[in-house]
């Protein structure tokens, strides 16, 4: 038994079966669902990027050397921006929480890199590109691209997250203080 002077002032604390996982509060449906269809989103920018980026890239009339260069913008940025952005949201004190703000600004900067892109042949245009030359086009529509990466990367670890942070599933299930082998001397 402890010592009850060592339990003075202290709260009292729940003791957790080894056998018994704690198991986490009920989440409403609706709010699985809300979040879970920001993800479903997210899954379908992909997929518009993924089979608009070549039609689109031969359109502007870049050649398939760049247009596999290009390709590499997806892959470096979510290298980069995922875990610099998960790090950063599991340390947000936002008053609308630690998700939230990320999924906001990166669905925000999702909607100006379609714009961009969808609209990187008028703005060459603009600029002064010809028929047979289109370097302004091209530039915006690479920028347009890797803004519409890095935009999707932000937007998608956050809101895996939030899916966990609601659930309170955690992604490593095994308690690994439990896999430590006591020796004894």
């Amino acid at each position: 038994m402890a010592n009850q002077e060592t339990q003075q002032g202290r709260p009292r604390q729940q003791r957790r079966s080894k056998d018994r996982p704690v198991v986490p509060a009920r989440v409403p449906l609706r709010l699985l669902l809300r979040v879970a269809s920001v993800a479903g989103g997210i899954q379908f920018g992909w997929a518009l990027q993924l089979s608009l980026l070549t039609p689109y890239v031969q359109q502007l009339g870049i050649p398939h050397v760049w247009a596999s260069i290009i390709w590499l913008c997806g892959p470096l940025s979510g290298l980069l921006v995922q875990p610099l952005v998960g790090h950063l949201s599991d340390r947000c004190t936002s008053r609308f929480g630690r998700r939230r703000p990320f999924i906001l600004g990166g669905a925000l900067a999702i909607i100006a890199a379609v714009l961009v892109i969808g609209h990187s042949a008028d703005i060459g245009w603009w600029f002064g590109d010809t028929p047979h030359h289109r370097p302004w086009a091209v530039g915006v529509f690479v920028f347009g691209f890797w803004i519409l990466d890095v935009a999707n990367n932000v937007t998608q670890g956050p809101c895996r997250a939030l899916l966990g942070d609601l659930t309170g599933i955690s992604f490593f299930p095994l308690n690994f203080q439990s896999l430590r082998t006591k020796s004894k001397p």
